[in-house]
């Protein structure tokens, strides 16, 4: 094999790391070394003798260049926590991952356009209508308990099934209730009817929502119950009940009943209605367990077929239970607690914040000390035999949190330990070990500062933390290939006559192969600017800064280090430490040249490094070898393939933590094992009169994060007595008509709709609300109930002073139920909404796509049915939206999908086209670019067989791929393209090169990702087994699929014959 000119041979056995000894600081004599013949000609960045300008200053006053650089990092550091850190809202300088969507998107478009609005006539509104009002004591939800019931594997008859497992939910239950301290902070019932000198202290505790009020009633009639039982189980009678119930049991909507009604039929309706709610008037867990639990369990199993009655015990059973299966393997339970805990008088919305920050503090130090401690134990496994117990808590909620993530956070530790240990072990100081962590570790400040503070983006996600893990592995990647070229340079005889000549190899060796990976990988990053997503594109900019200051701080402090190591430290050191300090005569470079003289050109190298040129680089030119490589890469390609195409979305929840962590153990039962219950809290859905779109001129999230635009009001809405009739109209019919039974949620057998005229209505005839049963029933519909708009600024004022007939407590002002119905600024009604509770939907899980987009369907048809009717009566197109983001994070799940494969494609085409322009040879970009597409199939075929959908976490990762996957192939790509000989020699020189300096970096990568494998918080935990895929795939592509085609296909590289010239 020909040898390249200047190089030395490996079969020599002088151990030149054994003849290497340091010169001074601050300047290198050449003393009589002979110069090299010019490799480069001088230029503006080289000197006469070819040699970089910029490394000659590196190497004649390192330790002044070392300072300058760390105390500029130290200094951009400290600027970056003044200026943004302590100007940070609590501390805190992420933003807040609310509102993100596509801004052009209509879904977030209708959003802002009613969220906005109601914020601003919101605040004009309480500026005249908050002063004096007073919220009565622990009169406000301010917040909840929840336990969460599960029947161990064994207990088949269920959690109502022995008295056992209900009396051990009950514990869970009295830990609360036989506390007398529990008064304190309990939510009063305010419906409770109090003597003439009664006061606010003589109120109980609004009874906790289970079904054990059921099974602990104060009183039991069994021969009541056992009566309605039967009546019910006569076929017929149910359906018969829900026809008749809501006219002849609640006096509701009976012009509304077809035909005409059996007298008998309606006698019976009212008599078993009014056994049905003597049975349930006496629930309020206040007696001892009924004795006859079976029937309390049966009467249970049909009441919930019963319209009216079945909020009564539909929220503590799970979706399997019903008349022909009794038994419920799960329940629920709300303990509710309220707030403020004295009367409390309007104040500033400061004042008041502060007011409720200071109660939330009080609340939360009484729980922990008084009842965590055994509610952790009520929750222990081996607590009870029959059942499992899990809670949750808002005001606790928080801690466990962050406990969670404190234990994620120190897993993490472990991974940049081994960083550090393996730095050490590969460079064997722990000098350069440490600058090469303190490079890594500054890389995140520096380019914080970079991001912040010079490109004023001022949105930075809470995605961003990801980029301390993504330069970790690059980072390190650069450390071995920088220090690996040092080591190289000891066996080129040309360019060891000093030690400006050697580092101006080194320095142009590593610098344009790592200025390739970089590059590329950086532009593979800021492929997420394609998508909308505010977080995603902050990422992405942010990422993609962090490895550019990655690879400044390599190729100046690393650089720099060397040379203070090459200088004092190498070879010269105790066990690797950096004592003894002095500077020794003659040189390392000097002493490596001599023995290089010394060994007739050939001399031993590192083990690691001779094990790839030798070993691994003979495997591949072994024919035999690459066909069984081909065999095995194609049939894993095939597979991995079918796989990927077999990925869908996600069809469940998003889980946040792991699914046997309590907290998300409790969410999972509550989001899939539970029917959507009367006393749930449905997805509020608003179709408001009155808005035009939000003006979203100027908006750039990027920039300005609180900034969505200006709302825009209709200027030809009209509230006309005809818009007003015609809204009650639409309520009516979304109460009532069946074929709404399944889109919107009902309630005592009607829809759940918040509808403001009905009660203005009421108001304008009566002038108060003081008799509800005249609001409920519509005693005022045989008056002229309409408001002429002319009157609505005498009106309205009044009105929303009232209490709603409609409020759970009874405290509820109208202000305060239809805050965002009623467009009120205080002079004008600026717009009018009605608003619905979906069915199906709640407020707080993450929904999949597929289901969400299937109601939001059914909400839009409805709203291009009411621009027909009462669009025309009020002026302007309706708005149809909800408030809790689930339209907009339906569409953002669409774009994640999206954004992964546009990503994943511009990422792979991106690399494409760096390496053609770094290398200019047409067939080393094309089969690199072929080895990344195989490492992102290779993954996503690989999280489909560890049974990952596609949700957000997986599609952003999915995005970021061909990010991570370009460096091992890069590198050994450019090794290739500037190695000599033909295609055998040149492979030998390119393992020889940087094979121990890729493995190294995918020992590192794929090492530190492990610890993340234990997190309990998903999206690491994910982004540990999405981080080992791809860095062990990236790797086995490029070391046996890219290297096995270059030695297969033997296209030359003929430099005069290049592609392009630069």
């Amino acid at each position: 094999m020909p040898k390249e000119k200047g190089s030395i041979s490996p079969k020599e056995t002088v151990d030149v790391e054994e003849a290497v000894v340091p010169a001074d600081d601050e300047e290198q004599s050449e003393e009589s070394n002979p110069k090299p013949a010019l490799a480069h000609q001088p230029s503006f960045f080289t000197d006469n003798r070819g040699n970089l300008k910029v490394v000659n200053i590196v190497v004649r006053r390192p330790c002044t260049i070392f300072t300058f650089i760390i105390v500029l990092c130290v200094v951009l550091s400290f600027l970056l926590q003044v200026i943004v850190f302590r100007a940070a809202e609590n501390g805190n300088p992420f933003t807040v991952p609310e509102n993100e969507f596509d801004v052009s998107d209509e879904r977030s478009i209708q959003y802002d356009s009613l969220r906005l609005a109601q914020e601003e006539v919101e605040e004009a509104r309480k500026l005249k209508e908050s002063a004096g009002q007073v919220t009565p004591k622990q009169s406000e939800l301010a917040d909840i308990m929840y336990w969460v019931f599960e029947a161990q594997p064994s207990n088949e008859a269920g959690v109502f099934g022995s008295r056992e497992s209900i009396e051990a939910m009950k514990d869970g239950f009295d830990i609360f209730l036989e506390d007398t301290g529990f008064r304190d902070f309990c939510l009063f019932d305010y419906q409770q009817q109090l003597g003439q000198n009664a006061t606010a202290d003589d109120r109980e505790c609004r009874a906790p929502l289970s079904p054990l009020t059921m099974y602990y009633a104060s009183s039991w009639d069994s021969e009541k119950v056992a009566a309605v039982i039967e009546n019910l189980k006569v076929p017929g009678n149910i359906e018969k009940f829900n026809t008749l119930a809501l006219c002849y049991v609640q006096q509701l909507y009976c012009d509304r009943l077809e035909g005409n009604i059996d007298p008998t039929d309606a006698a019976f309706a009212m008599a078993l209605g009014a056994n049905i709610t003597s049975i349930t008037s006496t629930w309020d867990m206040k007696g001892e367990l009924v004795e006859n639990i079976t029937q309390v369990t049966e009467l249970a199993s049909y009441l919930i077929q019963v319209d009216v009655f079945k909020g009564f015990v539909d929220f503590g059973f799970d979706t399997e239970f019903s008349a022909e299966n009794p038994i419920s393997k799960f329940s629920r339970g709300i303990i509710f607690w309220g707030g403020p805990m004295e009367d409390s008088q309007q104040g500033s919305e400061e004042e008041m914040e502060k007011l409720e920050d200071s109660e939330d503090d009080i609340r939360k130090d009484y729980i922990k000390e008084n009842y965590l401690e055994k509610m952790d134990k009520q929750s222990k496994k081996s607590a009870h035999s029959t059942i499992r117990s899990y809670y949750f808590m808002t005001a606790i909620i928080g801690d466990v949190i962050l406990n969670i993530v404190t234990k994620d956070a120190t897993l993490a530790i472990f991974s940049f330990v081994f960083v550090f240990l393996w730095i050490r072990l590969n460079t064997r100081s722990w000098f350069l070990a440490f600058v090469g962590l303190f490079e890594i570790f500054f890389s995140i400040p520096v380019a914080w500062f970079i991001f912040t503070v010079i490109f004023q983006i001022k949105y930075f996600a809470t995605l961003n933390s990801l980029a301390i893990f993504v330069v970790a592995a690059i980072g390190a990647d650069d450390i071995f290939i920088f220090m690996d070229a040092y080591k190289q340079s000891q066996y080129h005889v040309d360019i060891l006559c000093d030690l400006e000549t050697r580092m101006s190899w080194v320095y142009r060796r590593t610098g344009v192969a790592m200025a390739i990976t970089s590059a590329t990988t950086c532009a593979a990053f800021l492929c997420t600017l394609i998508t909308p997503l505010t977080s995603i594109q902050s990422f992405g900019i942010f990422a993609a800064v962090v490895i550019f200051i990655d690879y400044v701080l390599v190729m100046t402090l690393f650089c720099t280090a060397v040379v203070i190591y090459h200088n004092r430290y190498e070879n010269n050191a105790r066990f690797g430490c950096c004592c003894p300090c002095g500077p020794v005569t003659p040189s390392n470079t000097e002493k490596a040249r001599l023995a290089a003289e010394e060994s007739d050109g050939e001399m031993k190298r590192d083990r690691v490094s001779e094990f790839f040129r030798t070993k691994v680089s003979s495997f591949i030119q072994v024919p035999l070898h690459r066909i069984v490589l081909f065999v095995l890469f194609a049939t894993w390609i095939g597979c991995a393939i079918w796989q990927a195409t077999m990925l869908e979305a996600t069809k469940e929840n998003e889980q946040f933590l792991d699914e046997n962590h309590p907290l998300q153990k409790s969410f999972t039962i509550l989001g899939s094992e539970f029917p959507t219950a009367d006393d749930d809290l449905g997805l509020k859905v608003y179709y408001a009169w009155g808005l035009s779109e939000v003006d979203r001129s100027g908006v750039n999230r990027l920039l300005d994060p609180e900034y969505y635009g200006t709302p825009q009001y209709e200027p030809w809405f009209d509230f006309s007595s005809e818009c007003q009739t015609a809204i009650l109209d639409l309520c009516d019919d979304l109460k009532t008509n069946n074929k709404y039974k399944d889109l919107i949620k009902r309630k005592n057998g009607l829809g759940q709709v918040y509808n403001f005229v009905e009660e203005l209505a009421a108001f304008s005839v009566k002038g108060n609300l003081d008799d509800c049963d005249y609001v409920r029933t519509g005693g005022w519909r045989n008056s002229t109930w309409q408001v002429e708009p002319s009157n609505l600024a005498t009106v309205i004022p009044e009105f929303l002073k009232e209490k709603s007939c409609y409020s759970e407590d009874g405290t509820e002002t109208i202000s305060g139920r239809y805050q965002t119905e009623i467009g009120w600024d205080g002079t004008t009604l600026k717009y009018a909404a009605i608003s619905v509770e979906s069915a199906v939907l709640d407020p707080f899980g993450l929904d999949p796509e597929s289901l969400t987009r299937r109601e939001y369907d059914q909400f839009i048809a409805i709203g291009k049915e009411v621009d027909e009717t009462v669009s025309r009566h009020c002026f302007g197109s309706v708005i149809v939206t909800d408030l809790n983001e689930k339209f907009v994070f339906m569409n953002n799940q669409a774009i994640y999908v999206q954004s992964a494969l546009q990503s994943s494609i511009l990422g792979i085409c991106i690399a494409f086209a760096v390496l053609l322009i770094s290398t200019r040879v047409l067939h080393l970009a094309l089969f690199a670019s072929i080895s990344i597409t195989c490492v992102l199939i290779s993954v996503v075929g690989t999280m489909v067989m560890l049974g990952w959908q596609l949700g957000s976490i997986e599609s952003i990762l999915i995005g970021i791929i061909a990010g991570f996957s370009v460096d091992y192939v890069v590198h050994l790509a450019h090794a290739y393209e500037i190695a000599s000989g033909d295609c055998y020699d040149r492979l030998n020189e390119a393992f020889s090169d940087l094979g121990i300096s890729v493995f190294n970096g995918m020992i590192t990568s794929v090492v530190a990702s492990i610890p993340l494998f234990f997190c309990q918080l998903q999206f690491f935990a994910k982004f540990g087994t999405f981080l080992c895929l791809t860095i062990a795939f990236s790797w086995v592509f490029a070391n046996f699929g890219f290297m096995s085609v270059l030695a297969q296909l033997k296209i030359p590289v003929n430099p005069k014959n290049k592609c392009f010239s630069l």
